[in-house]
């Protein structure tokens, strides 16, 4: 009997606990998952947002498929989109995507400075879903399966998505604004992306 127990513990002993697949879920993932959740809403609650995401994958352990990134990633920004319904902080994000990314015109070339500009402010333009699905394409480099899962739709509805959102911001670069001050000059999509 004691024989027995040892080899079932010694079995046991090779498989990992919860606690480590988490534990290793964790260390994998947690700066990714933190740096989606920052460039969305402050310190602080992308902090509380990253606690809650990882219990709800504690608490779903043996749903979390063999690449968890595109998983992590959804189960971040439910928690986030039901943070900011109670909260309210939609254009507090918004405000800040803007504010975070004007820079002085030494740090880089002007027209370089004015194409950024450009393409934050359709991006801010854009629908927050369109936001959304562009973000996880260019800046995340999530595939397409990863992207879709993050949203909770099929790959195909994703591709649409990102088809479109691709095309409403095209539309609106077409004549880029560029805002100096209190003044507001509109420049042809040819001087603006030269």
């Amino acid at each position: 009997m004691k024989q027995m127990f040892r080899s079932r513990a010694g079995h046991h002993d090779s498989e990992p606990t919860g606690e480590q697949r988490l534990e290793k879920l964790f260390r994998a993932h947690a700066d990714a998952v933190l740096t989606f959740l920052r460039h969305r809403t402050d310190h602080e609650t992308a902090q509380d947002v990253l606690t809650e995401t990882f219990l709800i994958a504690w608490r779903k352990l043996d749903e979390v498929p063999a690449d968890p990134r595109g998983w992590l990633y959804g189960v971040a920004r439910r928690v986030l989109a039901n943070h900011v319904r109670s909260q309210g902080r939609t254009a507090a994000v918004v405000e800040r995507l803007q504010t975070e990314t004007r820079f002085a015109p030494d740090q880089s070339g002007i027209e370089d400075a004015i194409g950024r500009h450009d393409v934050l402010a359709a991006l801010a333009a854009l629908p927050e879903a369109d936001r959304e699905v562009l973000l996880l394409a260019g800046w995340y480099d999530l595939t397409g399966a990863q992207a879709a899962q993050a949203l909770g739709c099929s790959h195909a509805a994703y591709a649409v998505r990102l088809h479109r959102a691709r095309r409403r911001l095209r539309d609106i670069l077409g004549t880029a604004t560029i805002t100096r001050g209190s003044s507001t000059a509109t420049r042809p999509a040819w001087e603006a992306h030269s």
